[in-house]
């Protein structure tokens, strides 16, 4: 039925194997970006407490221009992937040059308007008279470079929608380490300061979006990127703001989210600030690990269900939900019993130690429960299931996050600023379970339907 080698793995490997062998790439291309985050902040950290704290400031407007890409990405991967599924390559050629054409122009807009109004967004998401200097110098620079941040979130996201992990590992991979290099050589060998980090940072993305634009150019990549298949249809950007407008959502609701922190952080100095950052660096490498292990199971989860092979995708959810709650539950004995070890990696500030380490300890109790909870975020957006994966968004980083930071703050201070994240993750979790029991109904009645599994296609199961 499936002519590429690559669809017939989607629909024939045993899914443990497949979701191993697409898995991987993801998580060692999402370490090597967390690492690429961790050492970053510890170059910064040597500049001193302020640099620390424009780059958290500045953070808000960097997930506002990811943001971007990330809902062209991910809701053409979904569409491809289900697409792919039903064996519709023709149509999954103008979906993928559509995204890619449609965020490279939104690229050039957002660099154009983040100039222009970058200290009136800079005074927005918290920078004080000492810090924005620094965030200034930082910023600009980053703003400069959202054209090639907008698109490697877009083209990675469709580079494994159409199984191709391991391509999106390299360019996630060579970019990263490109930054990690010319990070101390800006800053310190050049004197570059501040600047020298966020230039390293757009000279990598460059280079990561030349490596994938070749790829969609080369005869390796499924799809085929050319100019006459730009395609700029209602039809199309319908179906891909159905999935992409929820992460959309979340990403903003994570800026104006962060705005507020940094905001309510602010009030007690720039040492509170520089722990804020440090604690999210330090936490978005949990997150990205098992966005990894998610990031591999969206593909193989919308392929399935567009190819309705139904207990495939039963057991990729099952084998996905195990390994990231087992990955949760090791990080959360690292960072609760070992913080004050791991922030000491990022700053000398006896300060800044005693209350990011305390921050870190509330933050890994959610550990245990993001797994389950991200994998079926996940799995909405694989189905198309554009709802609940809205109502998510809205919840985790808008309707709990930010009530709880303005609540627990007023009640216990500073460490209230930390208590907000994991209470927030804490209420997303039980309500993630509540959407899935009415989206596993729909699975197990699509399973009961007569001839629901294609007959040409054998499945092989094997344990985890």
């Amino acid at each position: 039925m499936y002519k590429d080698e690559k669809t017939r793995k989607l629909a024939e490997m045993p899914i443990p194997k497949l979701l191993t062998e697409m898995s991987i790439p993801a998580i060692i291309g999402m370490l090597v970006t967390a690492v690429y985050n961790i050492v970053d902040t510890i170059f910064v950290g040597r500049i001193g407490t302020e640099a620390i704290g424009a780059v958290t400031i500045a953070f808000p407007l960097f997930m506002v221009i990811s943001a971007i890409g990330l809902t062209f990405g991910i809701g053409s991967a979904s569409f491809i992937s289900r697409l792919l599924g039903e064996n519709n390559k023709e149509m999954a050629n103008r979906v993928s040059t559509t995204s890619i054409i449609t965020t490279f122009i939104l690229g050039i807009i957002m660099a154009a308007g983040g100039l222009y109004y970058l200290r009136p967004l800079l005074r927005l998401f918290g920078a004080t008279d000492v810090i924005m200097p620094y965030a200034v110098n930082y910023t600009a620079i980053i703003i400069i470079g959202s054209i090639f941040t907008m698109s490697n979130m877009n083209m990675n996201n469709m580079v494994r929608a159409e199984g191709s992990a391991k391509m999106s590992m390299i360019a996630l991979s060579t970019g990263a380490l490109l930054n990690i290099i010319l990070d101390p050589i800006l800053i310190f060998t050049f004197g570059m300061g501040i600047a020298g980090a966020s230039t390293a940072t757009v000279i990598a993305q460059a280079v990561s979006t030349v490596m994938l634009i070749a790829f969609y150019k080369s005869e390796k990549s499924v799809l085929d990127f050319k100019l006459r298949e730009f395609s700029p249809s209602l039809s199309i950007y319908t179906e891909i703001m159905k999935i992409g407008v929820p992460t959309l959502i979340r990403q903003l609701l994570s800026s104006v989210a962060m705005t507020v922190l940094n905001n309510m952080a602010a009030v007690y100095g720039a040492s509170v600030v520089a722990s804020v950052g440090i604690i999210n660096r330090v936490f978005s490498f949990g997150f990205f690990v098992i966005a990894g292990f998610t990031q591999g199971f969206q593909p193989v989860a919308g392929f399935n269900f567009g190819a309705r092979q139904i207990e495939r995708l039963k057991d990729s959810i099952k084998v996905t939900i195990k390994r990231t709650t087992f990955f949760g539950v090791a990080l959360f004995v690292v960072f609760f019993f070992f913080n004050q070890q791991v922030i000491s990696f990022f700053s000398q500030d006896p300060e800044v130690i005693q209350i990011a380490s305390t921050g870190l300890k509330l933050y890994a109790l959610v550990l245990p429960l993001l797994g389950f909870a991200i994998t079926i975020n996940t799995l909405f957006q694989a189905l198309g299931h554009g709802v609940p994966a809205t109502i998510l968004s809205l919840s985790r980083q808008g309707f709990f996050f930010i009530p709880a930071i303005i609540m627990l703050s007023r009640s216990f201070g500073i460490q209230g600023l930390f208590m907000a994240q994991p209470v927030a993750d804490g209420l997303t979790f039980l309500l993630t379970v509540i959407l899935f029991t009415f989206v596993y109904r729909e699975i197990k009645e699509l399973e009961g339907e007569a001839g629901i599994r294609n007959p040409n296609l054998e499945y092989n199961k094997e344990s985890a």
